[in-house]
């Protein structure tokens, strides 16, 4: 393994482990908020609801992207 591919695998572990260790932290942030809220208070989701597409409106999507791949 040569030393920039050393250093790209490092980087990435690294920014992989970061993402796992904020994920961490904004559950447990989450949960206390939750946890502490007061009477008749609106739950905070840990994720917004971002894709509101059918299974149809997605398919159409990736065919449209990635084109269609048919076995023939």
């Amino acid at each position: 393994m040569t030393y920039k591919e050393f250093n790209t695998l490092m980087t990435r572990h690294n920014l992989q482990e970061r993402n796992g260790l904020e994920m961490q932290r904004n559950v447990m942030l989450n949960a206390i908020i939750n946890a502490f809220r007061k009477k008749n208070a609106r739950f905070l989701p840990l994720f917004e609801e971002e894709n509101k597409m059918t299974t149809e409106e997605i398919i159409q999507e990736r065919h449209e992207l990635f084109g269609r791949n048919e076995l023939t």
